[in-house]
């Protein structure tokens, strides 16, 4: 068996593309395929990278020495693109389920519970989430997919930030009210006066509840249609 049927055989085994393995090494895809043709030789450091890549020797690369056997009878410790690709879509539902379950705690912990511990599970429970969503989406990106990483992210936050901002939304609606209690009622009379009937009370909660969503409703649309947006590919 040659370098290159090697190199094909592992890749296969592994549900590595071979854009997937030149990602992995820092490669091109054209220089993967050279090497499983046999038009060309990896460099002594890719040799070397792959081995450890695919828990093999360089002697068994270079060689057709037996490769190195796992003696504990336990299974390929490293998750294919393939196993990481299958399983997106459901850490990404359970990512988000978990958080929503942490935002509903926060606020009955807040508003309905006599006790905080409701509050801190939830606050936990998101936390957990972003943590776990982001570790994931790091962890392909690094080593298997960057494109599917970055996606993973982006399909996360699309989401989350909806949820992450509402917090800091009410936060700043009660800090905001007593600046707003520092108008004087004589201006505040003019405003509803010159406003018709109608409207009175739809002004004053704009005035009063209208910054802070304008704010939360900004936040979370720059986050998700431009920091979460795919860029186009060119040409």
């Amino acid at each position: 068996m040659t370098l290159g049927e090697k190199i094909t055989d592992l890749r296969k085994k592994r549900g590595l593309s071979q854009e997937d393995l030149a990602i992995t090494l820092g490669v091109s895809r054209q220089a993967v395929s050279k090497w499983e043709l046999g038009d060309a030789t990896p460099d002594t450091d890719k040799i070397i990278a792959l081995a450890d890549y695919f828990d093999v020797t360089t002697d068994w690369l270079l060689r057709d020495i037996a490769p190195k056997q796992n003696t504990s009878g336990g299974t390929d410790a490293h998750m294919s693109p393939a196993q990481a690709r299958a399983g997106a879509p459901l850490l990404l539902c359970m990512t988000l389920g978990g958080s929503a379950c942490g935002l509903f705690l926060l606020f009955y912990g807040r508003f309905v519970s006599a006790s905080t511990i409701p509050s801190v599970i939830g606050v936990i429970l998101q936390i957990c989430a972003i943590a776990l969503a982001m570790g994931f989406g790091l962890y392909l990106k690094s080593s298997m997919d960057t494109q599917q990483g970055l996606d993973f992210i982006r399909a996360f936050w699309r989401v989350e930030i909806w949820m992450v901002a509402l917090l800091p939304t009410r936060v700043l609606y009660f800090s905001f009210t007593p600046l707003l209690n520092l108008i004087p009622e004589t201006t505040l009379s003019r405003l509803w006066t010159s406003l018709p009937q109608p409207l009175w009370a739809f002004g004053r909660v704009l005035l009063f509840a209208g910054i802070p969503v304008v704010l939360y409703l900004a936040v979370c649309l720059f986050v998700t249609l431009v920091l979460c947006r795919r860029p186009s590919k060119k040409g």
